[in-house]
């Protein structure tokens, strides 16, 4: 499987360098678990930063810096996090959000389940959102940044189909309705700077009850 729809060159290039972080690297990184074209290009910019950085004038050290190294290799390694395995019908994810999906999920409306992944900064949040099969988002908006990763099943948005691995990114410019495809639900992995901003009165009805 080859996702379709890939993140915006400048947003790989600050996952790489490790400006991007939280919930939109958590989102991306889903996304680049499906997408060797991506990562590839991961890969490329890591070499580029390396580059970069070794043709730099060597930095002059503390005078401890020895010594403050090795006592942290010294240190107890911290026991690894506990495995867990994917979820059947979805792409590779990372384990928090299979832990968010298996521990977290509630069902806010019929038809329409969430999970929270993550919180803050401020408003931001991460969260899975799952939808059944022929249904709609009521139309709205958004208040800075939000990045989407599909990892099951499929949604049309402006006539464009997105799949698993499909990366979205929207921001205030974008007014839609998002609407789930009849082949079967969709689960998404969301990271918003803010709360969805609902255009109609189904979505600010729709919104409290599902929190996001």
């Amino acid at each position: 499987m080859s996702a379709s729809h890939h993140p915006a060159e400048a947003l790989l290039v600050d996952y790489a360098s490790g400006a991007l972080r939280g919930g939109g690297r958590m989102v991306l990184s889903s996304h680049l678990m499906a997408c060797p074209a991506c990562r590839d290009s991961i890969a490329r910019f890591e070499a580029v930063g390396g580059a970069l950085l070794s043709a730099l004038p060597p930095a002059t050290l503390h005078k401890d810096a020895l010594a403050l190294a090795l006592a942290r290799i010294e240190r107890p390694v911290p026991p690894a996090p506990a495995t867990t395995g994917p979820i059947a019908g979805w792409i590779t994810t990372p384990a928090d959000v299979v832990r968010a999906a298996r521990d977290r999920r509630r069902w806010a409306a019929p038809g329409v389940w969430v999970a929270s992944v993550t919180r803050g900064p401020g408003r931001a949040s991460t969260y899975l959102l799952g939808v059944a099969a022929g249904m709609t988002v009521p139309r709205h908006t958004h208040r800075g940044a939000e990045m989407v990763c599909v990892l099951k099943g499929a949604y049309v948005d402006d006539d464009v189909r997105h799949a698993p691995g499909d990366f979205a990114f929207n921001d205030d410019s974008v007014d839609h309705r998002p609407g789930i495809t009849a082949e079967g639900d969709c689960v998404c992995l969301v990271f918003t700077e803010a709360p969805l901003v609902p255009r109609d009165w189904v979505g600010r009805l729709f919104q409290p009850l599902v929190g996001i």
